[in-house]
């Protein structure tokens, strides 16, 4: 059984390397000149829609001093958690509970009062 907890939501290593430039007073395009990383690939990693490969962990730790294997797990972490909120989504699409009139009401005014999505 895994005991492992599978997060509300994957943390994309680009949102750290947006933290990092904004650390460091930096700009994509000065990490790009500085990496060799073109515009284009480092702004889709930023943004989540990239994965890290090895070359361009190997220029973060160049230009970062971030080992590149922090990098590389950093996705990889990022890849399990992706797939473990998929699983977790779709097996309780597979559950099936009927929830009593009376218990519906109290159900809505939790679910308002904490922020709970009814899925």
């Amino acid at each position: 059984m895994n005991k492992e907890k599978t997060p509300l939501i994957a943390t994309h290593p680009g949102e750290l390397i947006r933290d990092e430039l904004r650390e460091r007073g930096m700009t994509q395009k000065a990490l790009s000149l500085q990496t060799g990383i073109k515009p284009s690939i480092l702004c889709e990693t930023i943004h989540g829609k990239r994965s890290i490969s090895i070359g361009v962990a190997r220029a973060l730790e160049k230009a970062l001093g971030i080992p590149a294997h922090i990098w590389i797990n950093l996705q990889t972490q990022y890849d399990l958690d992706s797939a473990n909120i998929l699983k977790r989504k779709e097996d309780l699409e597979t559950i099936n509970i009927t929830i009593p009139a009376s218990d519906r009401t109290l159900i809505k005014e939790l679910s308002r009062k904490f922020g709970w999505i009814m899925i």
